[in-house]
């Protein structure tokens, strides 16, 4: 797993007119979802513990929209709606747009977690029938939604107060929008997710906040080693193979140990 953040304005300039259209060349003034489509790429969903704060559902379609306010701006994903009801209402323009946001104005609105299964599992989705391709898909999607959840109860941190000497989990959970991809920039089969995870949470007092993203590069490696398990199990146990671990090299001992195995 890699990840990258998304700062303000970058979801204009690099996520929307290449990285959410399979890594290509979006045509200029056409709609996100056509060039989706024309790309041979899904329209991405959202996902995450935190949706229903948000009037959002597991599984529903990610609009442009909605990208440009949440991860463009770090407002809500409906601020034009939200805004517009409440200038109808005939509250003031500077009432309207809070009615948009989430809390403060951030610099940094999200992190861009990339999945992609081990190079066996590649080979096997490449070159196999389309039963073993869509096993392999759904062992992917389990894994990612197996380390968001990790992510959102285990790592994400929420700092506050003077240098940020109060800390807090994220009390309704994270927000996510999953992205599907089938090939590398290169044009070679490479069956891989964009997980872009938005940094916006709530505080245990209602107040939004943002997730300090030290916690989620600190744990990077522990998410890539969970996800590596745990879409390495499910395709197994799906197609009927078995797994071999990978042995360390002599000397090189493993102090780390993934969350999935960890007992209480």
């Amino acid at each position: 797993m890699d990840i990258a953040l998304i700062t303000v304005g970058q979801m204009y300039r690099y996520y929307l007119s290449q990285v959410l259209v399979g890594d290509g060349r979006r045509p200029a003034r056409k709609p996100l979802k056509k060039a989706q489509q024309a790309a041979g790429v899904p329209a991405g969903r959202w996902m995450g513990w935190g949706l229903p704060a948000l009037d959002l559902a597991p599984g529903q379609e990610v609009s442009e929209a909605q990208l440009r306010a949440l991860f463009g701006e770090g407002r809500h994903p409906e601020a034009e709606r939200l805004v517009a009801e409440q200038l109808a209402a005939g509250k003031s323009p500077a009432v309207a747009r809070r009615a948009g946001a989430l809390g403060r104005r951030v610099k940094v609105t999200g992190a861009d977690l990339v999945f992609r299964p081990q190079v066996t599992l590649q080979l096997l989705w490449a070159l196999g029938d389309e039963e073993t391709r869509k096993a392999i898909e759904a062992a992917h999607e389990r894994a990612i939604a197996v380390v968001l959840a990790w992510i959102e109860g285990d790592v994400a941190v929420i700092r506050y107060g003077a240098q940020g000497v109060h800390r807090t989990r994220p009390v309704r959970g994270l927000v996510a929008a999953r992205f599907r991809h089938y090939e590398a920039r290169s044009g070679m089969p490479l069956l891989h997710d964009h997980l872009l995870v938005s940094l916006k949470a709530q505080r245990p007092d209602g107040v939004w906040g943002a997730v300090h993203t030290e916690a989620l590069h600190e744990s990077a490696v522990a998410a890539s080693a969970l996800y590596n398990e745990v879409v390495m199990m499910e395709a197994c146990e799906a197609l009927g193979l078995a797994s071999e671990p990978r042995t360390s090299p002599p000397g090189a001992a493993r102090s780390w140990k993934s969350p999935a195995s960890r007992t209480s």
